[in-house]
């Protein structure tokens, strides 16, 4: 007498398939909200790390500047507001409005809200 051990394979099979797919929805949500981590560091939110870029870009603009007026004067501009092609909201973090800080002797610009 033969005996079919094939009827309980696929229960096996869905078993297995829903573990992994909420193994995979679980990561995905725990990386969207944040409540994540990765070794010591905590994970944003998509809203906090999109407003960190756009600082980010700004501070590229300016640092950009800056090379050109270092590129056409052979020093760093004493004030921020000595460099052409900058207006006062382009010293600024777009984000919390806060001034960029700034080292003459450097050239090193960032944003002490976003240390970067």
């Amino acid at each position: 007498m033969k005996v079919a051990l094939h009827g309980g394979f696929g229960v096996i099979v869905l078993i297995l398939s829903l573990l992994t797919i909420a193994a995979v929805v679980f990561v995905a949500i725990s990386l969207y909200t944040g409540r994540g981590s990765v070794g010591s560091e905590s994970i944003d939110t998509p809203i906090d790390r999109a407003k960190s870029i756009e600082c980010e870009a700004q501070i590229r603009k300016v640092k950009m500047q800056l090379q050109i007026y270092r590129f056409e004067n052979d020093k760093y501009p004493a004030r921020l507001d000595l460099v052409e092609g900058l207006s006062t909201p382009d010293l600024r973090c777009p984000i919390t409005g806060s001034s960029f800080e700034y080292d003459a002797a450097s050239g090193r610009l960032f944003c002490p809200d976003h240390k970067s």
